[in-house]
């Protein structure tokens, strides 16, 4: 079921029928909302809506049977279950992005396992005061993930003096695009990345190794243009939710800012990393090109499939030659060993 949120409805609800708006979109399935600037936007509302955000235009580079398989489009994608490291990522999210206080005011630490006698009373008491229970080793881990951030001097203040979870829509020749800003400052977007670092790299190398296989430049300058939009949505009204319309004057306005990743290794000690990508970063142009054949593949294939048809394209059969193939197994068939 697809639902139409009208803008204008949209700004003059409160706060709490915004609420309920976005509860009901939860439970309908995809969504599609006006363009703008939205804030206090579940994450999985933001998710729900068909718009192309940075995980799809990545697949969309080389891949865009795989980006439709995953998408809206196909009746048998598999459903988007809300997994333990989901749920996880949500809560260590929230005590990293608004702060410990906030963390402690909606969770509490579960001690016992969960089937056994001890630990069902005390889910039962946490859930009784309104807060979710978080098993302990996870409870310890948000905490420790987040004073680590902290302590690096680097990064102390990546998540402060801004605003969390910052949602923009925004229409460009037809196609609609999405970012979610984890970290929305006046100088800087900032992205919260685990990174499981288990073949024990030098964590610095290890992020930037993350940087390369997970295309991270192009959410970098996808979530960059969709600050971009952010001048153009607030001259035309549209913003959503309550927010400091000071802060977001300021905001829009400023052209020059970065965008920094903040990495936290996730097995082993929760240290933590920061990478930043300046303007004029010439690996932002290079990004830029990289969405742009993005969304030249997206027009192509709706052109030849369209949303109701599998997008299963044929491919010529090729004949195999040997500078087709990697190139240790060249040298192996040059030496014969």
């Amino acid at each position: 079921m697809d639902i139409k949120i009208d803008r204008d409805e949209f700004q003059s609800i409160s706060d709490l029928s915004v609420k309920v708006v976005q509860e009901s979109a939860e439970k309908a399935g995809f969504t599609e909302h006006p363009d703008g600037i939205y804030f206090g936007m579940s994450d999985t509302v933001y998710h729900a809506d068909k718009a192309l955000g940075s995980t799809g235009l990545k697949k969309l580079v080389g891949n865009a049977p795989d980006f439709w398989w995953e998408s809206w489009m196909n009746p048998a994608r598999e459903e988007n279950d809300d997994t333990p490291a989901k749920i996880f990522g949500r809560q260590l999210h929230l005590c990293v992005l608004e702060g410990l206080e906030k963390f402690k005011a909606f969770h509490a630490p579960q001690y016992h396992s969960a089937n056994r006698k001890e630990g069902i009373a005390e889910i039962k008491e946490i859930t009784a005061v309104g807060k979710v229970p978080v098993k302990f080793k996870d409870y310890a881990k948000i905490l420790a993930a987040s004073a680590f951030i902290k302590a690096n001097t680097t990064l102390s203040n990546a998540f402060e003096g801004g605003q969390p979870e910052v949602s923009v829509f925004w229409t460009v020749d037809g196609v609609r695009f999405k970012a979610r800003f984890d970290y929305l400052k006046l100088n800087a977007i900032t992205d919260l990345k685990s990174i499981a670092n288990r073949n024990d790299k030098e964590f610095a190398k290890a992020c930037r190794d993350a940087v390369a296989s997970y295309d991270y430049i192009i959410s970098a300058e996808h979530y960059t243009e969709g600050r971009r939009q952010l001048k153009r949505l607030l001259n035309e009204g549209r913003v959503f939710g309550s927010h400091d319309p000071e802060w977001l004057a300021k905001v829009a306005a400023n052209e020059v800012f970065a965008f920094v990743f903040v990495f936290w290794q996730k097995d082993g000690a929760p240290i933590s990393h920061g990478i930043k990508l300046s303007p004029g970063n010439p690996l932002l142009s290079y990004a830029r090109s990289m969405i742009a054949q993005a969304v030249d593949n997206y027009r192509t294939y709706l052109a030849e499939f369209g949303t109701e048809t599998a997008w299963v394209p044929s491919t010529p059969l090729e004949e195999l030659d040997e500078t087709d193939l990697p190139v240790w197994y060249q040298q192996r068939l040059m030496t014969g060993s």
